[in-house]
């Protein structure tokens, strides 16, 4: 289906259904909605759509967040991350429109399988993160940011490096991926990238993960950290694989 269309009946059911059932599985593993989210949205809406669409969305879902959690946010590694992710987001998501479809879906694999690695390594360490390496990372993440979902991943190991608690991280990495995304939005609104159907498909989609992420919180107390970690790891290696597909194929 082109998204450039109009909108269809089907075309709407698909896209509710795809958003809730990726946020339940979000709300169960507490990372990764991003990207799973758009590895069920390429074959309804393609490719190039799909980092615009996905950002809609994902304002809804991380304002959601970010308020539930906002008395456990962490200001110091925000900024840490944000002031030196900000500008690298502007840059790379100005050049998003001029990229082939391609080097989109290669870039949205490549950002999603490096994650499991690095999220394995820091965790086997018990890597301390400081704030130069807080920052590096934030520029690296900003960068993503602006060509891909799903970098967010990568940011794991750093703040839990840096000493926040579990809530402090999920209010701090809501916040963090909100603020991505409104510049991300802000950089394609002055481009030719968004259309009213797509603006209508994220904000569906951003409504359907609300319910979603209640339901996945039922599963997510039942998992052991042993087996969440498991479960996400699968979940961006079949993603990744996904996207290569698309890359290459």
């Amino acid at each position: 289906m082109d998204p450039y269309l109009t909108l269809s009946w089907l075309t709407i059911a698909l896209v509710c259904s795809a958003a809730l059932l990726t946020s339940c599985i979000h709300g169960a593993t507490g990372v990764a909605g991003g990207f799973l989210l758009s590895v069920a949205l390429v074959p309804i809406i393609g490719v190039k759509p799909l980092v615009p669409v996905v950002t809609v969305a994902l304002l809804i879902s991380h304002s959601a967040r970010a308020l539930i959690n906002r008395h456990n946010f962490d200001r110091t590694a925000f900024l840490r991350v944000a002031l030196p992710a900000l500008p690298c987001i502007v840059i790379m998501a100005a050049i998003y429109d001029r990229l082939p479809v391609s080097t989109i879906a290669a870039c949205l694999g490549l950002v999603i399988l490096c994650s499991i690695p690095i999220r394995r390594w820091a965790y086997s360490r018990s890597f301390k993160a400081g704030t130069g390496v807080l920052a590096g990372a934030g520029a690296i993440y900003g960068g993503l940011s602006g060509v891909s979902i799903g970098p967010g991943m990568l940011l794991v190991p750093f703040l839990l490096g840096y000493g926040l608690t579990r809530e402090a991280f999920v209010a701090t990495l809501a916040v963090i991926a909100l603020m991505a995304n409104v510049i991300r939005f802000m950089v394609y609104g002055v481009t030719d990238l968004f259309t009213p159907e797509l603006l209508v498909i994220g904000i569906l989609c951003g409504v359907m993960t609300i319910p979603g992420n209640w339901i996945g919180r039922a599963f997510l107390r039942r998992m052991t950290d042993s087996r969440h970690a498991d479960y996400v790891d699968l979940l961006a290696m079949l993603g990744a694989l996904n996207f290569f597909w698309i890359a290459f194929s």
